[in-house]
């Protein structure tokens, strides 16, 4: 299998992007395309091949179509079939193709802890495996649709919004699959993993401490000993971050208000979001969003 690793620095450039949905009996067209397609599959099964492997991609399962590769539908779909999909080039002007072998002798791109969330680079290279099962399907579906949204919206026009979005959707597959490289080298326990990767899909619910400790089966005190020595924050403080982290993608979209972004990243109180946004991003959300708009217009 084959892995596209590229230095986070650089955002992932938007193409376009579509849900198809078949009846029965669709088969992948036979091409060669000069841009990336990520395709994450909601219902039935595509069979599909590329460089000269079949893969067949179920319900909650991935494939990442590389470009300059030839890629067809070896057989058609049984019953119905639903998937998103985003076209997208890589604009790291050193990124690089490994097989598994290669990929496991840079450790560098292991260096950076997923579980941190000290850094917006962190973590700091988008790691894209070919192919793939995503435990966190509902949390790239609610993003995938929030890509279509933003580009709908846009007139399907490639915007920095859609760029963003796009980095955000691909950023969280790089997670994961950085969270799945730490539990094989058994840095951080499986049960803390757990925890994490439920809190990236429950964030907008009203969290506890003890809601979170009961739910796992753990003392609250012992709970939070537990994240702060694995993650460097107490649990509360990480439910937080992962909350403004959020937040400072929903900020880039103006149709949102303050209050409205507060509320979906789960907080009951505006004044308490724009707090911790400070705190932690040294700006109010008004002005992150400013300065976020200021760029793009120099950009343009």
């Amino acid at each position: 299998m084959l892995y596209c690793i590229s230095d986070a620095k650089f955002p992932m450039s938007y193409v376009s992007s579509g849900n198809l949905v078949s009846e029965g009996g669709f088969v992948h067209p036979r091409r060669i395309l000069d841009t990336f397609v990520f395709i994450l599959v909601q219902q039935g099964t595509l069979h599909i091949t590329q460089g000269q492997k079949n893969y067949s991609v179920h319900s909650n399962e991935f494939i990442i179509l590389f470009p300059d590769r030839l890629h067809y539908g070896y057989r058609p779909c049984e019953g119905k079939l639903s998937y998103y999909w985003v076209h997208f080039n890589v604009t790291d002007p050193h990124y690089c193709i490994y097989n598994q072998g290669a990929l496991l002798r840079h450790e560098e791109i292991f260096s950076a802890n997923p579980t941190a969330l000290n850094t917006p680079k962190t973590p700091e290279h988008y790691l894209l495996p070919e192919y793939g099962t995503s435990s966190l399907s509902q949390r790239l579906t609610l993003l995938f649709v929030q890509l279509l949204d933003i580009s709908k919206r846009q007139d399907y026009r490639m915007t920095w919004n859609s760029h963003y979005a796009l980095s955000l959707l691909l950023m969280e597959l790089s997670t994961e699959v950085l969270i799945t490289q730490q539990i094989e080298k058994n840095d951080i326990p499986m049960q803390i993993l757990t925890i994490i990767e439920w809190i990236r899909i429950h964030y907008e619910q009203p969290l506890t401490v003890a809601g979170i400790a009961e739910r796992f089966n753990y003392h609250p005190t012992y709970l939070t000993g537990l994240f702060k020595k694995y993650t460097g924050y107490p649990l509360m403080t990480y439910i937080n971050r992962v909350r403004i982290t959020i937040s400072k993608n929903l900020l880039t979209d103006q149709a949102y208000k303050v209050s409205t972004v507060a509320r979906l990243c789960g907080f009951t109180d505006e004044k308490y979001f724009m707090k911790l946004f400070k705190r932690y991003e040294g700006m109010t959300p008004s002005q992150y969003r400013n300065t976020f708009h200021q760029k793009k217009m120099n950009l343009i």
